[in-house]
């Protein structure tokens, strides 16, 4: 399986960061993509990445950490893209729900990296938190872009409007549990257009959660979406690993 969104690097980890990965593999997930919140965690990323197989890794500034940004980041960020373990370019968006950057600056930021992505040529991780339809106005500006919409919470509309940019969906563990009205939209979803990840440690899916997340967990969301599909879990882990390997390692 591959774990589309993950967060190894962050503290949570850091005590048994090795632990978890080696129960990941034992859960078949032998594909992760490391995404990053800013330089320091990029940098620690692909270190991560390089010490291991099968671990790739989206680089940039979440919306959380936009004002922070220092002058001149986005060279530091293209010096990073060009590693051969990364892939993307996030995770990237808006955040106006905890709006821990003022969100000028969320824009901005959010505007500068999907352009850097162009230029080098990645696909982009978006984060978008009580700003949907002001993140999918900015992408359909630009919309010879393409990447994935990580952790979506959103309307029947709003997800028709992704779709059509030609985005694929992450479905993460929210759908064991308050997703009455994605699953709404999701049953009529296109298959091969849906990634798995955990986002862990966040977001943990039923039946652990309030836990810390980790990419074992990944077969839960598996099932999840099985359930609302009418697919076996098999085919649902084989097409959203098809699905993430033509996204992000085409």
């Amino acid at each position: 399986m591959f774990d589309t969104h993950t967060h190894l690097c962050h503290s949570r980890f850091r005590n048994d960061r090795e632990k978890v990965f080696e129960r990941a593999r034992k859960e078949g997930i032998d594909i992760m993509l490391e995404v990053s919140w800013d330089i320091k965690s990029s940098e620690e990323a692909i270190r991560f990445a390089e010490d291991h197989e099968g671990v790739w890794v989206a680089v940039g500034y979440h919306p959380h950490d936009a004002k922070d940004a220092p002058p001149g980041y986005l060279l530091q960020i293209e010096e990073l893209c060009k590693h051969p373990k990364v892939k993307a370019i996030g995770e990237i968006g808006l955040d106006f729900y905890r709006d821990l950057s003022p969100r000028n600056i969320q824009t901005k930021t959010f505007n500068e990296q999907i352009e850097l992505a162009e230029s080098v040529k990645l696909p982009i991780v978006i984060h978008s938190r009580n700003a949907m339809d002001e993140t999918i106005e900015i992408v359909e500006q630009k919309s010879h872009y393409w990447g994935v919409f990580h952790s979506v919470s959103a309307d029947s509309n709003q997800a028709d409007r992704i779709l059509d940019l030609g985005f694929y969906i992450g479905i993460n563990g929210t759908l064991t549990y308050d997703a009455v009205r994605t699953k709404r939209w999701l049953i009529n979803a296109p298959s091969e257009r849906l990634l798995l990840e955990t986002d862990c440690p966040y977001l943990t899916p039923e039946p652990h959660r309030h836990e810390r997340n980790e990419p074992s967990y990944l077969k839960y969301v598996a099932e999840a979406l099985s359930a609302v599909l009418g697919e076996s879990v098999d085919s649902i882990k084989d097409i959203s690993s098809k699905n993430g390997k033509e996204l992000f390692l085409a």
